[in-house]
């Protein structure tokens, strides 16, 4: 949720006509600028344990090993950067129990920022990286995220899009979308007997709830789509390239219905409206 996370310190947005920063101005992120940031922040990551994954959203999309890196991207910037860590690694640093709730792995991340950054915990920690300059006569920011879960360098591939088509209609939750409305239509398996969840990067039996795999290889074989690799499912068009008759094809229903709907819904992107819109529809 770039910009929003810090709107109750006065800090948010320029864009946002619900909001007028008092405290200072969350800016985009150019990829000169996420460089610099991961430099800054990786050795203090590398205290807690672990020194985060940062190939995922757009801005991880600069990263010299993303998955798509030799395609390119057509990112120029982006509204925040996301670093994914990994709870057990930072726990077996920090001499945690091993039973420590995600809640108190998240604290220990956001008190290592505290003090010398401006950090705002909720569902995620949230860090506002001084920009050093000022926008408007606020101080300016740059937002980084950090989502603390388990196996959370598997569940990041999840994550990992490909931004080499520069004039697509689709973004990175239509993918995960797209991969459900897949999940859903197995061949030789009842419909709908698995869930895919694209946020938390799990495949988990519809009835019992129980996670099958986390693995994005393992997800993609068990889809069944001849000649549909991993490596093909970082955006929409390489999913429907491998799909006779593309997004016409019946397993691709359920994705055209979900796009319909939110095309209709017209929620401004990154909104909490939007977000849980969208979290239903991906959990489908």
């Amino acid at each position: 949720m770039s910009g929003n996370a810090f709107k109750k310190l006065g800090i948010g947005p320029l864009d946002d006509p619900n909001f007028e920063p008092t405290k200072g101005v969350i800016i985009r992120v150019t990829p000169e600028i996420y460089h610099h940031i991961r430099q800054e922040i990786e050795p203090m990551l590398q205290e807690l344990g672990d020194v985060g994954h940062w190939r995922t959203g757009s801005s991880g999309s600069w990263h010299p090993e993303h998955r798509y890196a030799a395609k390119g991207t057509h990112r120029a910037d982006s509204g925040d950067i996301d670093v994914w860590l990994d709870a057990d690694a930072i726990k077996e640093a920090n001499g945690l129990p091993h039973e420590t709730a995600l809640p108190d792995v998240k604290q220990v991340v956001a008190d290592k920022f505290n003090g010398s950054f401006i950090v705002a915990k909720a569902a995620e920690v949230h860090m506002a990286f001084p920009a050093d300059k000022e926008v408007n006569g606020l101080p300016a920011y740059y937002q980084v995220d950090f989502f603390v879960r388990h196996k959370a360098h598997t569940i990041a591939a999840h994550h990992e899009h490909d931004y080499s088509i520069k004039d697509t209609p689709y973004k990175g939750v239509d993918q995960q979308m797209a991969m459900a409305s897949l999940v859903n239509t197995i061949p030789g398996v009842p419909e709908r007997t698995y869930q895919y969840n694209g946020m938390g990067g799990e495949l988990k039996d519809r009835a019992t709830g129980k996670v099958i795999t986390h693995d994005l290889d393992e997800l993609v074989k068990m889809l069944q789509v001849p000649g549909l690799t991993s490596n093909d499912v970082g955006n929409v068009e390489g999913i429907l390239a491998k799909l006779p008759n593309g997004i016409d094809n019946p397993r691709m229903a359920q994705f055209k219905a979900d796009m319909a709907k939110k095309n209709a819904t017209k929620l401004k992107e990154g909104t909490a409206d939007w977000f849980r819109i969208i979290s239903r529809k991906i959990a489908i």
